[in-house]
């Protein structure tokens, strides 16, 4: 009777057992070439899927924020309430911070602050076109606004702005940057957002 051990039935063990080994060894190789790879994939999606939503948290609060501040006509805290309105639109948007909320007195429905007179709002306040409040410390407390001498909104006063049907109404536009945040920061994604929007002030009859 022949030993199971040694002969032709022990080569063919071997052989088979060096090939599993083989497998096992070729399989770690591909995962170790895969996973990158598949990693790379899934948290690049999350990242576009997270900072495309932080996009459209801007723009669609930028768009309430200016169709809210068309109704507040020339009330006295029109801008607090502006403001109010955009920072509770952006609550969506993931670890963003507000760099710019401006509020200004647009030309017409297509008029822009990139370009023209209103560029200037891009940077700070001016005198009869706009109120832009900046960095950190945009304004949130309602004592800070009323076109007082020192109000964050005597620039373009609330109180000013023509609603008269036949004046006619003031175009008010809203622009809002926001600074996102990378999640995973392997693809330059920490980047600012921003967004306008115009509508004409809604008409009164007197």
């Amino acid at each position: 009777m022949s030993d199971p051990h040694h002969g032709p039935f022990a080569s063919f063990r071997d052989v088979a057992r060096r090939h599993r080994r083989g497998e096992r060894a070729t399989a770690l190789v591909e995962a170790a070439l895969v996973t990158p790879i598949l990693l790379m994939l899934v948290f690049g999606a999350i990242e576009f899927g997270m900072a495309f939503r932080s996009y459209l948290t801007v723009s669609n609060s930028t768009r309430d924020s200016a169709r809210f501040a068309a109704t507040l006509g020339r009330e006295a805290d029109a801008d607090y309430q502006t403001v109010a309105e955009a920072f509770a639109g952006l609550d969506g948007a993931r670890s963003g911070d507000v760099r710019k909320i401006i509020i200004f007195k647009a030309t017409g429905p297509n008029s822009t602050t990139a370009s023209g007179t209103l560029a200037a709002c891009r940077t700070a306040s001016v005198a009869g076109l706009c109120n832009t409040y900046t960095g950190p410390d945009v304004p949130v407390d309602p004592a800070q606004y009323g076109c007082g001498p020192t109000s964050v909104d005597r620039f373009w006063c609330p109180t000013t702005r023509k609603v008269a049907a036949s004046d006619p109404p003031d175009y008010v536009g809203v622009y809002i940057e926001m600074h996102y945040q990378s999640l995973t920061g392997f693809f330059g994604l920490t980047r600012d957002f921003s967004d306008e929007f115009i509508m004409r002030l809604e008409p009164h009859s007197a």
